[in-house]
């Protein structure tokens, strides 16, 4: 069933910007050496079951702990384990699989016991090749299966929300994902978790600009009861979590735990597919889709990637000489600045973005015409005349001045807060219970306020300060929630975090 278009207030539309991925996708090439992650998407970290000097295969399970709330981790080629060692993740340590490589094989071995005839498998058996493939990690709450893979079982969830939004500044192309036959298994993807989380109503989220998928959807879903399909706008942030549940269910969210600990798991589009291809083809998730995107990139492409490839194996050949540049993983706004490029991929990683480096002062930046620049006040050329091409790069543009209460952080924020105050009780020191009053614990991280801030205030990091000091003095963000919400899984959820 389709519904009625839907967005919510506050927001903000990236559009046009210079160095979207090309619908176009190219195979990397295998890596001499692969470096796995034994803790990859939501849970905890794995025990290795493999030890220096074995020979293991690509899709070999590696890292396996039944007891904890976790799923295995997978061998990406055929080597040799050369070490195992505590390493620095993007700000966690965990122990990694360090393989050599030892053949050019792309082969990968199958899950045993997977049919493409999946309908005539048991639902016992379909949560075991999902748990079994590593896929039923992957999003904030991971997959519910009899394993122990999500803080919820598979008869807890009443909503399962699928999204295909696209509201970052750059996102993967959804006409790449679901062309041709992938249309086709990406919803059996969908019915194989409809099967699993038997008790759910299935929401399709769609970028509301994407008709023909849409309309494709709308045809194979029409006798289908569990089903309803919603146009959204792809505005930023409309594809976390803390905004699909509102806009689509109508529901208040738990902010700072997840929508699992309401009985909603949220998915995107590529583990749909990573669903489907354990369950019809046995495929362990060991390769993953990631677009190359900005200025900064000779080409703008996506690329099928082996989890456990070094970062320096994607960049090096693809960036651009004639400037410096900085270098994102996953998101423009909230990503992480990649220094270190030995750093490997694992399975949930999605984007690569360069941009320009710019540390130049501009005279009178403000008062020019802005026509390849970003505006939220809709006073520079960029934001109404088409076709033109935005260009990111890393500066300021500006000077950090004090706040001239213009309220656009105000406006433009998702989840209804005053960025503008709580960041100056945060500037004085007032750290106490006027802060949660407030809603500080309500704010999701999405860096709106920074970005349209007109006098440079660095309104985000500010926000996370006073959350940080709040939670020093013992301050918890379930006394905002409790009284609301009847959270489930709590105990469990806390403990995959604080890891």
């Amino acid at each position: 069933m389709l519904k009625p278009f839907r967005t919510f207030k506050g927001g903000y539309r990236f559009k046009n910007y210079k160095g979207q991925a090309a619908p176009t996708m190219v195979l990397n090439q295998l890596p001499p050496q692969a470096i796995i992650p034994l803790r990859q998407g939501f849970g905890t970290e794995v025990k290795a079951q493999v030890k220096k000097g074995d020979r293991v295969f690509a899709g070999q399970i590696i890292g396996r702990d039944d007891n904890s709330i976790s799923s295995p981790v997978h061998a990406s080629v055929n080597g040799l384990v050369e070490d195992i060692k505590r390493m620095n993740y993007f700000k966690r340590d965990i122990n990694m699989v360090v393989i050599r490589r030892i053949d050019d094989s792309q082969e990968i071995k199958p899950i045993p016991g997977h049919s493409s005839e999946w309908g005539k498998l048991n639902t016992e058996k379909m949560e075991e090749l999902v748990y079994l493939s590593g896929v039923s990690s992957l999003d904030r709450e991971g997959i519910p299966t009899r394993f122990k893979s999500s803080i919820i079982s598979p008869d807890d969830v009443k909503h399962l929300i699928i999204h295909g939004v696209g509201s970052e500044p750059y996102n993967i192309s959804l006409d790449l994902l679901l062309e041709g036959k992938l249309l086709l298994n990406f919803f059996e993807g969908v019915k194989i978790l409809k099967r699993i989380m038997h008790n759910s109503k299935v929401h399709l989220a769609i970028n509301a600009h994407k008709r023909n998928i849409i309309e494709q959807l709308e045809k194979l879903s029409s006798n289908l009861e569990w089903v309803e399909i919603y146009p959204l706008e792809p505005k930023y942030p409309q594809g976390y979590d803390e905004m699909l549940v509102p806009t689509i269910l109508g529901q208040k969210f738990p902010y700072g735990y997840s929508a699992a600990n309401i009985g909603v798991v949220v998915l995107n589009i590529q583990a749909v597919l990573g669903v489907y291809k354990a369950v019809a083809e046995g495929m362990p998730m060991i390769e993953r889709i990631m677009a190359l995107c900005g200025p900064s990139f000779k080409e703008n492409i996506h690329l099928k990637v082996r989890v456990g490839t070094p970062l320096k194996n994607i960049v090096a050949d693809r960036l651009r000489d004639d400037s410096p540049r900085r270098v994102v993983l996953n998101s423009l706004l909230t990503g992480f600045e990649l220094n270190d490029f030995s750093l490997p991929v694992e399975r949930t990683a999605s984007h690569v973005i360069a941009i320009p480096e710019n540390k130049h002062r501009e005279f009178l930046a403000f008062a020019k015409a802005g026509l390849r620049s970003d505006s939220y006040t809709r006073a520079f050329l960029a934001n109404w005349l088409p076709g033109i091409r935005k260009l990111p790069d890393t500066n300021k543009h500006g000077e950090e001045r004090p706040c001239i209460s213009c309220s656009f952080c105000e406006e433009i924020c998702p989840v209804r807060i005053i960025p503008h105050l709580l960041s100056k009780y945060v500037k004085r020191g007032i750290i106490d219970e006027t802060l949660m009053n407030y809603g500080i614990f309500n704010c999701i991280e999405c860096g709106l306020c920074s970005f349209v801030c007109p006098s440079k205030i660095l309104l985000l990091k500010q926000m996370k300060e006073g959350h940080e000091k709040l939670i020093m003095q013992g301050c918890d963000r379930t006394q905002c929630i409790l009284p609301y919400f009847n959270l489930k899984g709590i105990e469990e959820y806390r403990g995959v975090t604080k890891l």
